[in-house]
This record gives structure tokens, sequence and C-alpha cells, in this order.
């Protein structure tokens, strides 16, 4: 059975429109009225079965409105929402044959739904066959329920190239759909916060249905449907407009934010004029939706492409902020990232390449944990938390505060005994290997630490540069080798030196004279 409601409030309306559920008695919402004029042409166009009227109503009150349209529709019925029941209202509606009335200020929903029960029951007793009518047209579903899947198959794809005759046929009563005019495709999405995090996939439904509704009443005849996809918090919406005045999605963001308290972003994409090319306009919508990644704080989108490749900038800055990490200048490195929102776009590129460039820091700042020996830091740097963050002003942040976590000075404390360990048996390595080559990289292979990490430990323990204590090692064992007796020929070669023109300049640099020098003076 068709419903109508005439209500100049707009929240009273959505209130009764969403909070019924309708499709379960056998009942679709047609058509409303925000007046009674509109209300009487309504009316004649759609001819419902029952009318839940207002009695004050702009421009023709409800009573004169059921007056009017009574001989339209002699089996309709009508329920009265008034604000109170007074003597000539009750008397005026028994007249017209209303079946009943309910107080506004006390309205409980269960009550409504009781009487619209019991109406539908009456009504179905006085015409069997209009009961079976109902019953055979229920089989295939309420309209609107109808209208929904029809949308769903047509935006997945179901009907493609030669098939979509064959779904213009399946359109049925809805043909008016391809009237010739200008579509558009949105996108819109509920805003994540913490507030919507825990939302169930029935509250999400309840919401689209209240956006849906709402959105038939900002865009009168040009909304032709919604398509939901609650597990990405959002609804695909295909609009018609017979010229190209404007359909401001503006109004939606707004509406909604005021009357349900909830935040939406809406992508719309260009304007098309075969129904056949919703697909690609609204994949063109949902693309766009994604610039929310880089501008969280706008709520419409349109009119901009995103880029399939990162600038040049984008590479130079992430080899930069790659070296400083490697060297451990986290403040240099925490300072670049400050600057990647300013640094990327616009044009803007698709969130999913900027997300290989923040992985590819996320993986360095991990291996610096793990090579410096802070395997309790691992939980710190997981790949699944930078892929959950909805903006990149997020991800820098997620990013920032593992630069935190490494500069960490009581971290580092609770750790001296480590580095102790790592420069101890550093120093034991350079004293047993002095008569071989001695690489940083093969001591810090050894201790499965990053040679970065121990030279520069190794550097703030001792006071002095890996290279230098090599070298210094050597010295000392030279010198020693000189009190022995040997030749310099003899040392260098021990010392595993090239030539004697090499050992000098070594000796030289660490005792300040040549080890030629050195040999008078000990003679002497």
């Amino acid at each position: 059975m068709k419903v109508m409601i005439v209500e100049d409030d707009m929240l009273v309306r959505m209130g009764i429109k969403s909070l019924i559920p309708w499709s379960e008695m056998g009942l679709e919402v047609v058509c409303e009225a925000r007046d009674g004029a509109e209300a009487v042409e309504l009316y004649e166009t759609y001819l419902p079965d029952i009318a839940l009227v207002d009695i004050q109503l702009p421009r023709m009150n409800g009573l004169d409105f059921i007056e009017k349209v009574k001989p339209l529709n002699p089996h309709g019925e009508f329920i009265i929402l008034t604000c109170n029941q007074d003597f000539e209202t009750v008397r005026k509606s028994l007249r017209l044959g209303v079946h009943d009335f309910i107080v506004k200020s006390t309205m409980e929903i269960e009550e409504l739904q009781l009487i619209l029960k019991q109406l539908t029951s009456k009504m179905k007793a006085k015409d069997l066959e209009h009961v079976d009518q109902e019953e055979s047209t229920s089989e295939a579903g309420p309209r609107n329920i109808r209208k929904a899947g029809l949308l769903r198959d047509w935006l997945h794809g179901l009907y493609n190239g030669s098939e979509t005759e064959e779904f213009a046929e399946k359109l049925g009563e809805f043909k008016h759909f391809l009237q010739e005019g200008e579509f558009q495709s949105w996108v819109v999405a509920l805003d994540i916060s913490q507030h919507d995090s825990i939302l169930t996939s029935q509250e999400l439904v309840k919401i689209g249905h209240s956006i849906d509704n709402m959105a038939a009443e900002l865009y009168r005849g040009k909304l032709i449907g919604f398509v939901e996809n609650i597990k990405d918090n959002r609804w695909h919406v295909l609009l018609h407009s017979e010229n190209s005045l404007e359909i401001d999605p503006i109004l939606l963001i707004d509406s909604v934010s005021q009357y349900l308290g909830y935040s939406l972003s809406i992508a719309v994409s260009n304007r098309f004029t075969d129904w056949r090319e919703w697909i690609d306009y609204d994949r063109q919508a949902n693309e766009l939706l994604s610039l929310k990644y880089f501008r969280e704080n706008d709520h419409l989108f349109q009119g901009e492409l995103l880029e399939s490749t990162l600038s040049d900038a984008v590479f130079i800055w992430k080899k930069a902020v790659l070296n400083k990490l490697s060297s451990f200048q986290f403040e240099q490195a925490e300072a670049l990232l400050a600057e990647l929102k300013q640094i990327i776009g616009p044009p803007y590129p698709k969130p999913a390449l900027v997300h290989n460039v923040l992985e590819d820091v996320l993986f360095q700042l991990k291996q610096i944990s793990e090579m410096s020996g802070w395997h309790s830091l691992e939980a710190h740097f997981q790949r699944t938390e930078l892929l959950d963050c909805v903006s990149l002003t997020q991800a820098v942040h997620l990013l920032t505060n593992g630069i935190h976590i490494l500069q960490d000075t009581t971290f580092k404390e609770k750790n001296g005994h480590e580095r102790k360990k790592f420069v101890d048996a550093t120093e034991l390595f350079i004293q047993e290997h002095r008569f071989e080559e001695i690489s940083l990289n093969g001591i810090a292979a050894h201790l499965h630490v990053s040679p970065v990490y121990l030279s520069r430990i190794y550097k703030e323990e001792k006071g002095m540069s890996f290279s230098t204590a090599v070298l210094t090692a050597k010295v000392e064992q030279a010198e020693a080798m000189i009190r022995s007796g040997m030749t310099l020929t003899e040392i260098s070669d021990k010392l595993g030196y090239l030539n004697l023109s090499s050992f000098t300049r070594m000796f030289k640099k660490i005792k300040g004279v040549a080890p030629s020098h050195y040999t008078e003076t000990e003679t002497d």
C-alpha cells in the first residue's frame, strides 16, 4: 500500500519515514509534501492509500486538503497529526471520515505503528481482491527495494554492452531514469571518527536510509537513488537533471550535520548524458573522494584529477629522509617529515603511491630498531598501523612518533648495558685482530647490529672514531715490534699494509712523527 506524508516540519517527516518499518508492514512512502497546495498536487499524482496529514500547514491547512482530495480516492484513509485536539477539529475530522488522531507533542512511534497496522488490516478486510494484488506485488518486493536492487546490479556491472537494453526493459516503471538530460554521480561518505567507528552495520543502514530520505527531500525530482556500501561507510548516488542547473551537495552535507549530527564528505563526478556511463563516473567520484587523505578538513571534492605518478620532489624528499635516518640524524629526519604535506600537491597523487613512500620510511625505522638490538620496539613499527591512517597528517604523526621512540633518552639509558656490550666486543675484536684488515661492516655483521649505529655508539663511549681506534691499536702494536728489533718493512708486512709508505703515513697520523724517527729516538 502507498503512503503519503504531509508535514511541514522536516525533522518530523524524517523521523516518521526513518523509524517506521514500512516494508515489513507492506507499506511504502511514495511521496511527501511540505504544504497543503503541494500535497494536493502530489495526491492527484500518486493517489496514496494512506495519508498522514498535519493540521497546521502553509498555503492550505490539513483538513481543507483532505476535503479537497477525498473525492479523488474514495477508499483512501487519513491519519491526522496535530498539536492539539480542539472540538472543531475533531468534529470536522469525523465528518471527513478521518481514521485516527496522533498528538505530535506526545507521539510515540510505536503508537503510530500500531495505528497503521490496524488501519491496513481494516483496509485489507474491505477489499479481498486488493489483498491479492498486494500479495502478488509483495513477492517482487516493495517498490523502493526493487529500485535499489536494480541500481545495485547496474552499478556492479551486471548489465554492460548489449545487456544494457535488457536492463532498460527490467527498469519497467523506473524507465524515467532514461529521459534526456544530464546525470551526475556522487559518492557520499560518513566521515570516520571515534564515535562512528563503533557503529554497527544495522546503525549504518539506518543512517543511510535517513540520508537517502533527506536527499530525496532536498533534490526532489533529481535523485534517482542510493546504493549502499556499508563496509566502507559509503553510499553511491545517481542524480538526474533535465537542465544544466547545479545540484548543490553542500545542502545535504549541512542538513545531515544539523538534523542527524553526522559529518559527511561528498565527491562529485563530471556530468554525463548517457545513463550507461554511471559505472565509469561512479569510479571517478570514488577516486576523487580519496583526496580526503590529503585534505582531511574538506567535505566536498569535485573537478580534480589525481596523478598516477609521484613528482621528483617526493623522491628527493624520500632519499633525504632515509639518509638522515640511516645516519641517526633523527631531528633532521623529523623536520623533513613535517615538510611532506607542502611537497605533495596539488595536483595530488593517488594515496597508494604515497603509502608506498611512507612504508619505505617505516621500514627504515623498523630496521634501525632491529639492527640496534632494540627488539622491544618492533611493535611500534607495524605496516598495518600506517595503512589504517585515514589522512596524510595521521601518517606523518605516526612516523614522527616512531622517531621520538628511537630518540627517547630513557630508552637509551635502559639499554645502556647493551651499548657497552657492543663497544667492549668491538674493542676486543680490534685488539685480537691487529695483524688483519679490520672492517666496521664485518664487526657489525658479527654483532648483528647496524654499522652506522655501531660507529656512533663507539665514538660516544670511547671518544674516538672506529677508524682512529683501529689505527691506534696497530700503532701500539708497531711500537712493541720496533722495541723488539724488527725492521719497519717487516712490521709493515706483519700489520697488513701494502707497502712501507702506507704504514709510515698511518704511524705519523697517530704519533705525529714518522716511524723511522721513532726508531732513532728509541735507539738514542
